[in-house]
């Protein structure tokens, strides 16, 4: 497919395989898209979330915070943006290195607060608004945004 000279306008990324890297697809002007399906493989660990608020829909802007039990804690953002005439997948992907997942909060774009814990690495989860452990609101200064 790289062989092919084609003049392309944007490209979506998403695991379409959902085995947890990420693949691609070309939007191409005046041509086919192509999807390329990432083979390589993942030789560390993952762990897969999809957020959904209280109405079923994809919680665009909720941001989560990964505590694992070894390295630095990690922030992901629900998010579809970033390329032009396409859409990524609102889906969030964490590579986990050698650690494993131990707690993960999400903050929803409404300012609720939950906790996860006890999810396997290398699968896709799904987090429902109202399913995890209540936390309170972050509230004045004590606030942070990744």
């Amino acid at each position: 497919v790289f062989q092919v000279p084609e003049v392309s306008r944007g490209v979506a990324m998403g695991d379409i395989d959902n085995d947890g890297d990420l693949d691609a697809v070309i939007v191409n002007s005046n041509g086919p898209a192509r999807l390329l399906v990432n083979r390589i493989g993942n030789a560390q660990g993952w762990i897969g979330l999809r957020l959904v608020d209280t109405h079923g829909r994809d919680a665009y802007g909720a941001r989560v915070r990964v505590e694992r039990d070894r390295g630095p804690v990690l922030w992901r953002r629900v998010r579809s943006d970033g390329s032009y005439a396409s859409a990524h997948s609102p889906r969030i992907l964490v590579g986990l290195g050698k650690s494993r997942p131990k707690t993960l909060t999400v903050t929803w774009p409404d300012g609720g607060r939950e906790q996860w814990t006890g999810l396997k690495p290398n699968t896709w989860h799904t987090l429902r608004q109202g399913e995890g452990k209540g936390l309170p609101a972050r509230t004045g200064k004590t606030a942070r945004k990744p």
